[in-house]
């Protein structure tokens, strides 16, 4: 008499719940690190745009000769120059839509002005009684972006 084997083929039905039941434990326990992380990634995109908007003011005032102005809001930043002999104005760089794109917000601190002015020798006009403080907030994260009276981005922590 001849026996023949069962091969077993795929899974049984309580394996593969064990399976699923695993993967979702192992998916829970992840997802705080992924939004963590991912604020973290827009945090600092965020301060690099904004960083890179108050040096693209100050470049565009020391380029063109003119006056070069960064305009804020809650989530946008706007450059514009003067250009020619008429002194028209000239969006050079944005809008960039921090909301949007990096889920960021701006915030003027200490009664900073929302609208940031640099002179054809790139200091800011008027001079600020001090240090002028930008705070981006990324979810639960926030940063702060300081411009010193002389209108020179400030390295973290506002200390030159």
């Amino acid at each position: 008499m001849k026996y023949r084997s069962r091969i077993r083929r795929g899974m049984t039905m309580s394996e593969l719940l064990i399976v699923v039941v695993i993967a979702a434990i192992v998916f829970m326990l992840a997802i705080p690190k992924i939004a963590v992380t991912r604020d973290g990634a827009g945090r600092r995109a965020a301060r690099s745009q904004l960083v890179a908007a108050f040096a693209a003011t100050r470049s565009a005032a020391l380029q063109k000769g003119k006056s070069a102005s960064l305009a804020l809001t809650s989530g946008t930043a706007t450059v514009t120059v003067l250009t020619g002999l008429a002194g028209t104005e000239f969006t050079a760089w944005g809008p960039i839509d921090f909301t949007n794109t990096l889920g960021a917000t701006i915030e003027a601190l200490d009664g900073a002005a929302t609208t940031i002015s640099y002179n054809a020798r790139g200091m800011l006009t008027p001079t600020p009684a001090g240090t002028l403080k930008y705070q981006l907030t990324v979810g639960t994260m926030k940063d702060t972006v300081c411009i010193s009276t002389a209108g020179i981005i400030m390295p973290k922590g506002c200390k030159l």
